[in-house]
Order: structure tokens, then C-alpha cells, then sequence
């Protein structure tokens, strides 16, 4: 019995030797893509370490150190839960919301010193906190039918540069906050917001055709002027036409009239007394006239010759 005794006693204080060797050191494996943080649980150095601890194997205590790891690439998570917001008038808007993040790994030590929590309960906790708390805060200065419209991408933003700001300090770089739906609205609220819509547009339409009508109106004013105008120039034209074609003609007059005077003034000129002889010799026709009588002969006949003298 006392061997007996004596190798159980050795077996449990081996037991416990391995058992507290293997409870007071440990192995943490930091990936590629992370950062990791030693934190101190017990003694006198209780902290964080400044150095973020990079790629690698590290040991560690876990009675009185604990190693935390954190991802420095693209964080991308949709929150679970439906986040809801008030607008301006006080009503209430439902979305589901996720965030879109990266942590600096050089602000790993930073980050932990602020929150005390890994990265998962950083997001869901902290982060998700922060972007209800600016969805409200943005969305109190909306009214709903911005939020429902066009306002969406205007809401988002400004919650994403609001979360942005105050994330950035502690080593978080917020890319964007977004919606991976619709937003849910009261049904009350969509009803009066879709028909006023329906009325907006009916009265657009109206508009639009009273302005259509309009340009068609003044179209056929332009036309008409148009065709008045082309009238009037057509007019003008005949006018200026007729114009030239009357004044071509009295100078027409007038030349055939300087013509015909000068005519006239040459064939007075040219009338001397041996012309109009010579004209009555070309008319005769040989007959001597039956009666004469004083006055100039038609034809002047030398006088006959004197006689011959007789022998």
C-alpha cells in the first residue's frame, strides 16, 4: 500500500506541474491582415502595450495577459437588428444599415485603450450606437418627404461623414453607411406622400401641356407672320419692280423722243433747195403738167440755142 501511495502522489504532482505549465503559458498566432494587442490582466505593468504586434507567433500568459486581434483590411457588416429614426415632424423611419470601415494598424493600441472590446463588439456595440445616434441627428433636420425622396443619398452622407469624424481619432476610417434596402415608412405616410406625388404630376402634366400648347400658339404666330412678312416683301418686291419697268419706259420715251427730234432736226437741215429738186426729178414721171402757171417751174430748161444764120 505505501508504494502504492507513493506513485500516486508522484503521479498527481506530475499532473499538476503539467497543469500549471500549461495553464500559465500560452501561443497566439497574429495572421496576415491583423494587428494584435497584448493586454496585462495582473501585477504592476496592468495596461496595453504602446507597439501593436504585427505578423506572427507570440507567447503570453493567460492567467495574467491576454492577446486581442484586429483586422487592418476592408470591414464591411450589416447591422441584425432594423435601425430606426425620426425626421423633423416626428415620425418614425425604419432601414437596416450597414457600415463599411477599416481599422489603422498602427492605432490598434489606440483603439482598445477606448473601447476595451474586440473588433466584433466594437462594431455591433460602439459603432452601431454611433450611427443610430447620427441617423437621428441628421434625419431631425429632414423633413420626410426628403427622406423618402431624393434625400436618401443626402441622409447617408452626412451620417457617414458624422460617424467619420468621430470614429477617426481612435484609429477607425469610415468608408461609408449605407442602406441594403428600402426605407419603411408608416403606411399612412406612403399613402399621403405617393398621392401627393400623383398630384405633383398631374399638375407637371398640366404645365407641361399648357407650355406645349403655348410653343404651338406661338408657332402659328411665327407662321403667320411669317407669311404676312413674305407678303409684304413680295409686295415690295412688285412694287420696286413696276417701279424700274415705269421709269425704264418714260426713259425709253425720252430716248425715242431725242431721237426722233434730232431725226427731225437733221432731215430740216438737210432739206436745201437743190436737195428737194433733185427728190422731185427722182418722183417725175416724164408728163408735163397740164396747166401752168406762175410760179417756179418744176424743172428749169436752159434757153434754146439761137438759130443757125441762113446762107
Amino acid at each position: 500500500m505505501g508504494v502504492v501511495s507513493s506513485r500516486v502522489r508522484a503521479l498527481t504532482r506530475a499532473f499538476v506541474v503539467v497543469a500549471v505549465a500549461s495553464l500559465s503559458s500560452a501561443c497566439a498566432t497574429i495572421p496576415a491582415g491583423y494587428r494584435g494587442i497584448k493586454v496585462y490582466l495582473l501585477g504592476s505593468p496592468q495596461g496595453v502595450e504602446s507597439e501593436p504586434l504585427g505578423v506572427g507567433r507570440y507567447a503570453y500568459w493567460p492567467i495574467s495577459q491576454e492577446i486581442y486581434k484586429f483586422p487592418t483590411f476592408q470591414q464591411n457588416t450589416v447591422f441584425p437588428e432594423t435601425v430606426s429614426f425620426q425626421t423633423t415632424e416626428g415620425l418614425s423611419v425604419g432601414a437596416q444599415l450597414g457600415i463599411s470601415y477599416m481599422v489603422k494598424p498602427e492605432s490598434v493600441p489606440v483603439l482598445f485603450q477606448k473601447f476595451r472590446r474586440g473588433i466584433d463588439e466594437i462594431t455591433n456595440i460602439f459603432l452601431r450606437n454611433m450611427v443610430i445616434d447620427a441617423m437621428n441627428s441628421v434625419a431631425s433636420e429632414m423633413t420626410i418627404e426628403s427622406v423618402y425622396g431624393k434625400g436618401r443619398r443626402e441622409l447617408l452622407d452626412r451620417v457617414t461623414e458624422k460617424v467619420a469624424a468621430q470614429i477617426l481619432p481612435y484609429g477607425i476610417v469610415i468608408d461609408r453607411v449605407y442602406a441594403t434596402g428600402e426605407f419603411r415608412f408608416p403606411g399612412q405616410v406612403v399613402d399621403a406622400i405617393n398621392a401627393k406625388i400623383e398630384a405633383t404630376q398631374r399638375a407637371q402634366q398640366r404645365e407641361n401641356e399648357i407650355k406645349e400648347s403655348e410653343a404651338e400658339a406661338q408657332k402659328r404666330i411665327a407662321q403667320e407672320k411669317g407669311v404676312a412678312e413674305q407678303a409684304r416683301i413680295r409686295a415690295d418686291m412688285e412694287a420696286k419692280n413696276e417701279l424700274v419697268r415705269a421709269e425704264a419706259a418714260a426713259q425709253s420715251q425720252l430716248i425715242r423722243a431725242e431721237a426722233e427730234a434730232k431725226a427731225i432736226l437733221l432731215r430740216a437741215k438737210s432739206l436745201t433747195p437743190e436737195f428737194l429738186s433733185y427728190e422731185s426729178i427722182n418722183k417725175w414721171n416724164g408728163a408735163l403738167p397740164q396747166v401752168s402757171g406762175a410760179g417756179q417751174p418744176l424743172i428749169s430748161l436752159p434757153p434754146p440755142p439761137p438759130p443757125a444764120p441762113r446762107k
